[in-house]
């Protein structure tokens, strides 16, 4: 798996939506429906970490991609 990680939700939503944009999912063109490939997950360091693994990227973004996160730990746990 390949990821970005985000300081903020937000960006990572938008980078996130940008993808679903580009692939013309259900709801960008049917106003219902799937609206992105993946979505951001929490990081143990308080970041975002978001899969890219199948999303178009450009070449700064692969510069940027990791193969792992930190994920943090369930709020249940």
């Amino acid at each position: 798996m390949l990821y970005l990680i985000y300081t903020n939700e937000e960006e990572a939503s938008a980078r996130a939506d940008q993808e679903g944009k580009l692939l013309n999912l259900a709801h960008w063109t049917q106003g219902r429906g799937s609206r992105t490939l993946t979505l951001p997950q929490p990081t143990l360091e308080g970041n975002w970490a978001l899969d890219v693994t199948n999303y178009q990227l450009s070449e700064t973004e692969e510069t940027e991609t990791v193969p792992s996160y930190n994920p943090a730990p369930d709020e249940e746990e």
